[in-house]
This record gives C-alpha cells, structure tokens and sequence, in this order.
C-alpha cells in the first residue's frame, strides 16, 4: 500500500493538502467500525471503481461526491469529512487542487424552502443541515433571500457555532464560512460585532475566525482595532482572524499591506501583555520579502517566543521523535500501522508555529473517531512533559479545541494544576464534554480571573444544574454573573 504523507518541510511556506485530504480519506475508510471497509466494497456501494478511489485516497484526485459518499457508506455524520475537507482547501488555495466533482448544491425550490424554515424555526437542525443550506444560498447569484431572514438565520448559526462540538462544529464553521464568502457575507461580519459589543458574550475566537474568511478592508481594520484592545481575549480573536485572512489572501500579499499597521499596534501595546505576544506571533509570520519592501522594523525586540527544539525530521529532534513516537503507538492501536501523516499533524498541532495549520489539523483528525481519541491521549501526555512554558500553553490552549466534546481525564487531572492554563484547559474540556464539575470547583474557577471564562464555559456548555443559581447569586463578581447569565439564555452544547 502506497504511504501518504506530506513530505514538505516542517516550517516551510506551504503544505501538501492533496495528501492531507487523501489520507484523511484513506483513514477514515479503514477505521470504520461495523462496515466492509475494503476498498472493492466501497467502491460497489458507490458505484464507481477502485481505481477512482486509490486515486483520491493518495492524493491524486479530489472529489467532492467521493467525499459524501464515504459519509453515507461509512456511516459518518453529515459533513463530517466534507467540512474539514473543505475548510482545509479554502485556508490554504494556493496549493489546493480543484474539486473535479463538488457535488451539487439544492436545486429544487421545495427542498431549499423547507430546509430554510427549518432553520429559521424553534426546531433542532445540525451542522449537516446548516452546511446542505449554506453551500445553496452561497452559490454565486443566489441572491434571493431577504436580509432581514438572512440576518436572522446567520444570527442563529452563529450562536449554535459558539456551543457545538464533535462534528457539529466543523460542519457550522464551514456553513458560516461559506456565508461570509457569498454576496451575504456582510452579515457574518455585522453579526460578528454584535456579539463582541455584548459585554459577556463567550466563545469569540471562532467567529472571528469565520470572518477572516474574506479579507475586506471592514473586516481587517476592525481586527487591527481588536488586537490592540485593553480586553486580552479580544486582542486573541483580531489576531485569529487576521492570521486567517493572511492565509487565505497570500501571506505576501496580505502583509505587504497590512504590515505597516501591524508595527503600529505593537508599537502601541504593553510590552509583557496578551496584546503584544500576539501582535508577535503575526510580525513573525509576515515573509522576509515583504520586511525588504516595507523597510520597516518593530520598534522594540520580539518578546520570546516558544522554543520548539527545531523543524527537521531527525530522532536528535525532541518535539518531532514525541510526534513520531507517539503516532507510532495510535498506529499500532488502532491497527493502521506506522503513518508519517499522523505524526506531521501532531507536529503542526502540538509545535507548528501558524495556528491556521494546527486547527485544520485537529480538525481532520476530529473527523476520524478511531483515531482521534488515542491521539489526543498521547497529545495530553506531550502536553504534560513540555518543559517550555510557552510551548505547553499553546499546546493546552490547541488541545481544548481538538478534543472539543469527547471525554478526556485532563477535565480532571488538570483542574488541580498549579498552572493556570492547564486548569482552564482542564475547564473547558470538561464543559465541551458535558461533565457537571463539583459546584465548589466551579464557584471557585468563577471567581479567580484567570479562569473565569473557562469556568463559565464549563458551567454553559454542560448546562449545569447550578447554572442558573450562579447567574443570580450575588456573591460572585457582576462579569462573572454575567458570564453564567450569558449561557442561561444561549443553552448548552450541541453534539450534532
């Protein structure tokens, strides 16, 4: 069987996507519980060949209706290998080859008005249902729905995004990202202002994200604006989107225009704060060419940043031998054998430097199940013997969104931890899973700022029985009330 990888260099200025999307596919074919799994079958239930499938499970070929059809035969939710397929193809363009059959979106007025009430309706939908609607009403010259019933429905999407998980959340990222893309992506970004202007509004840093999907000059300003904000979690979020819109415009490109301001915001912030970490880790993605074009320089040094033992693929190399080691072991877990691939997404996951290489990586590997959940134990243990502080919390703070409603001993073992980060890792974990935390622990996290947010995270997305009464209760501080009153009106987690 032919090894899929992605060969190019670890800090390089690109990725191999075909091979990504291909191993994706190869891997979810063979982990599949309860199915004939072999390639002859599969093509059978698809009525296509072997050859076809061999072909877009090495890379050679990408296609859309391949992609549904391993959902269905292979039992998979809805969207669930699409999304992050998806997602990943339109971070990265410039190396992404082109869908030779995306599938057809809804055509008939029926089907597509049905649906469009549905989730304009109290009823439950899923994050397959939201990306079925978005890939109709995104196509080009699909302009018929009225703003005010657009805004209402991008207004729901974007409050169910905030509290999905599993395959749930992909599939509305990728729905809401589609959105923001179309003639209607205005609204994602009005949307997306609204819920930052709300005092106590949770789980921001995706919806950012979502609008660094396009880089119009509204949107970029307005998150040059928020890196240099006195809140640090909004400062994260500008940052997220404009790392996301830099991706997805051309790095060169973005940043020979938007540099200039760059050095401006970090001029402008606290040496020592959230703020200037970040605006750091943006001015250290920004190309050489484009510092030679804009002569220009930050005007004090770079504060540290997190020492990654380096970015060859030798056993002298600390970071790479745990991802190779531990890649290793997943594979003879699950049966699949050695894959390179497994351990270059753990790389971009625990060390890599772009946080736009490590979400799509935990997001493909999110669409595997056999294989995910033993890749995140190794990754939790990598987390644990991290010497390097910066590192261990950018690993923590990416393991939240990877394990992002499965269950996971870090909702316990870390919540005790004398690192503040780890404890609202630990937090939000255990929330995204739908744990009920002892009310004290609870209490507690709520009224230490360092974990507020993550305490409120944890209380809203399990909806725990003490929610309500934390939302009231006086003895807590008025933001972190808020935070509880916030999830009382929005609801708990969705799972689909």
């Amino acid at each position: 069987m032919t090894i899929v990888d992605d060969a190019t260099a670890l800090a390089g200025p690109v990725i191999d996507v075909a091979a990504r999307i291909g191993w994706t596919l190869r891997i979810a074919r063979l982990t599949a519980p309860a199915v004939d799994t072999r390639m002859r079958s599969v093509a059978k239930a698809l009525d296509t060949s072997t050859t076809r499938l061999s072909r877009a499970e090495t890379g050679q070929l990408r296609d859309g209706t391949i992609v549904d059809g391993y959902e269905r035969v292979l039992g998979l939710g809805e969207g669930s290998l699409r999304a992050p397929i998806d997602i990943l193809c339109r971070t990265f363009p410039a190396t992404s080859p082109p869908d030779a059959r995306p599938g057809l979106p809804i055509s008939a007025v029926e089907e597509l008005s049905s649906l469009t009430e549905r989730l304009a309706s109290s009823e439950s939908v899923t994050g397959g249902e939201w990306l079925r609607w978005s890939r109709a009403i995104s196509a080009p010259g699909n302009i018929g729905l009225p703003v005010s019933l657009a805004r209402t429905l991008v207004r729901r999407l974007v409050h169910e995004m905030a509290r999905s998980v599993r395959h749930g959340y992909p599939t509305r990222y990728e729905a809401l990202a589609r959105i923001r893309c179309s003639d209607y992506g205005f609204l994602v970004l009005e949307v997306a202002r609204e819920e930052v202007a709300h005092p106590h509004a949770q789980a921001l840093g995706d919806l950012l994200s979502a609008v660094g999907e396009a880089a119009t000059p509204d949107a970029v300003e307005w998150c040059l604006q928020l890196v240099v904000q006195d809140v640090p979690h909004l400062a994260v979020c500008g940052a997220l989107g404009l790392e996301n819109m830099a991706e997805i415009t051309g790095p060169s490109t973005f940043w020979g225009e938007v540099s200039p301001a760059l050095l401006d915001a970090f001029d402008v912030v606290a040496a020592g704060s959230v703020q200037e970490d970040w605006i750091a880790h943006l001015i250290r993605l920004v190309p050489t060419d484009v510092w030679r074009r804009v002569h220009r320089r930050p005007s004090r040094p770079l504060p540290p940043a997190p020492e990654v033992e380096g970015f060859d693929r030798e056993a002298t190399n600390r970071h790479w031998k745990h991802c190779r080691d531990a890649a290793r072991r997943v594979g003879d877990e699950v049966g699949i054998g050695e894959q390179p691939m497994l351990a270059r997404l753990m790389f971009d996951v625990a060390y890599g430097h772009w946080e736009t290489r490590a979400v799509t990586g935990y997001f493909l590997l999110g669409a595997l199940p056999s294989v995910a959940e033993p890749t995140w134990n190794q990754f939790v243990r990598m987390v644990e013997v991290e010497p390097d502080e910066k590192i261990r919390h950018r690993m923590a703070r990416r393991i939240q969104g990877a394990l992002h409603g499965e269950e996971s001993t870090v909702a316990v073992r870390w919540l005790d931890s004398p690192d503040r980060v780890l404890r609202s890792a630990g937090l939000q974990v255990a929330g995204a899973a739908g744990h009920h935390l002892p009310v004290d622990d609870l209490r507690r996290a709520l009224e230490n700022t360092e974990t507020r947010r993550a305490a409120a995270f944890a209380a809203g997305m399990s909806e725990h029985p003490a929610l309500g009464d934390l939302a009231r209760d006086r003895g807590l501080d008025p933001s972190a009330r808020g935070a509880a009153a916030w999830w009382v009106d929005r609801g708990g987690r969705l799972v689909v």
